[in-house]
């Protein structure tokens, strides 16, 4: 039951990039698959770009970002650890001193304090650093893909050619082997059939500060990057067409519908059926919230934080801190809204699974908002839950419902995507190709063919 609860709650985090990557492979899949149909060339250059873009997207970000912890953070002698979004408020900024979980990372968070300018600039530049090297990444996979898929084609063109041939003369052999080692600087001139060259990045440095610091957000700037150098570097109005295709609907349903999609379902339940499922699916599966809605003690936690919900949030945040039983801080901890401090690991336990401690770690940012929205899902959830029993369902009954309505929308929004992703995406690109005018062929191939008859080392069939 627990490992289900995990994985319900892994693929229904907004904040989690495993529901992003679900949908990215899904993708990945079946847009290589459906390439093939159009040729064994266009299909192997599909899967070097989606495979290594993927691999790029997956790892990149968070490799480069580690890199530069063990670099210049560890220069400038900072915790990287440490969320720059907590010095936002100086007054929360004093609970996270006080409340640190040892006198080691209150010594770390002190030193921040007093290099604030420094400390935010680093960890400014650490984003800048980790998105510019990925898609740096990328532009370089796009190059040699590129490079790769026009020589090979160019290969199997003269391959194909001298097989017709019954001999063929000592003129085509040096033309041949001189075309091995050319290459066809002409061919799918890249950006040549985009109008993205000029874009404009005017103040993206104020867009850049609301998206450094969520790994999903990351990914938004990264997507984004990657659709725009796609476009930029299309060799042929066919490319073109195809990644435009590709890219608005992956992007679509990657960030938008899903949240989207969830947020209705949540809503139907609501509406429809009296049961919220907006808590995280670890809660609602966990056992321990209704545990606390039976024999009541849940009655006293949403009444003690609602007291103070409405304080500023420095008390908030002290509240956390001094009332560890309350069920809104527990949820919010079982959440991963409010983390905890991970035992120290050993060098060789890199792989070994985080072990955690009950103290919260005060580096990580906490979302006081986030905490607002726990204590008011709570609170309706309880609501429901009261009703519910008065007409005389039992509890088990109750929660069992809320569970099959949580799964049910956390499949339902995947699922969506995924078809859309792997179903419609592929199924609208390969139209578009089949349907078109002389558009069958892979361009790329078309010209070479064309350049190859043009400097005479292969004939027109």
């Amino acid at each position: 039951m627990a490992n289900v609860a995990a994985i319900f709650s892994t693929l229904g985090n907004p904040n989690s990039l495993i529901p992003l990557a679900v949908k990215d492979i899904s993708s990945t899949t079946a847009i290589t698959a459906s390439s093939f149909l159009t040729g064994k060339e266009e299909g192997q250059d599909r899967l070097i770009d989606e495979v290594g873009t993927q691999i790029i997207w997956l790892l990149g970000i968070p490799a480069f970002k580690w890199l530069f912890d063990k670099t210049i953070f560890k220069a400038y002698g900072l915790d990287s650890n440490f969320d720059v979004r907590n010095l936002k408020n100086k007054d929360v900024f004093e609970k996270i001193k006080k409340y640190a979980p040892t006198d080691e990372v209150k010594k770390n968070i002190e030193k921040i304090g007093k290099k604030q300018g420094v400390f935010k600039n680093v960890a400014l530049y650490k984003f800048f650093f980790a998105t510019g090297a990925t898609i740096a990444s990328y532009i370089g996979l796009t190059r040699a893909k590129q490079n790769y898929t026009e020589n090979k084609i160019k290969q199997n063109l003269i391959k194909e050619y001298n097989n017709k041939k019954e001999k063929y003369s000592t003129k085509y052999e040096d033309k041949t082997n001189s075309a091995h080692n050319t290459s066809f600087k002409g061919v799918g001139e890249r950006g040549k059939y985009s109008p993205t060259n000029n874009v404009n990045f005017k103040g993206i440095g104020e867009v850049v500060k609301n998206f450094a610091f969520s790994p999903v957000k990351n990914m938004w700037i990264l997507d984004g990057a990657i659709t725009g150098e796609r476009l930029a570097d299309s060799r042929s109005p066919q490319e073109f067409a195809g990644y435009s295709i590709k890219e608005g609907l992956y992007l679509f349903f990657m960030y938008y519908a899903g949240n989207k999609i969830q947020k209705m379902l949540e809503n139907r339940a609501d509406k429809k059926f009296h049961k919220s499922i907006g808590l995280d699916a670890r809660v609602i599966e966990g056992g321990k919230l209704q545990k606390a809605f039976e024999d009541g003690s849940v009655k006293n936690s949403l009444e003690a934080f609602a007291k103070i919900k409405d304080n500023s949030d420095a008390d908030i945040y002290e509240f956390l801190h001094k009332n560890p039983e309350n069920e809104v801080i527990k949820v919010a901890k079982d959440s991963d809204i409010i983390s905890l401090l991970e035992k120290p690991k050993k060098w060789y336990q890199i792989f070994k699974k985080p072990e955690y401690t009950d103290k919260i770690d005060t580096r990580k940012f906490i979302d006081i908002e986030d905490i607002k929205k726990t204590y008011e899902k709570i609170d309706t959830l309880y609501k429901q839950f009261l009703d519910a029993t008065a007409k005389g369902d039992t509890s088990e009954k109750f929660f069992e419902g809320v569970k099959k309505l949580k799964r049910h929308s956390i499949i339902t929004n995947i699922g969506t995507c995924i078809f859309a992703l792997s179903i419609v995406t592929p199924a609208a690109m390969l139209a578009k190709r089949l349907l078109g005018k002389d558009n069958t062929e892979f361009q790329t191939k078309k010209e070479i063919r064309e350049q190859l008859i043009k400097e005479g080392i292969i004939a027109e069939a």
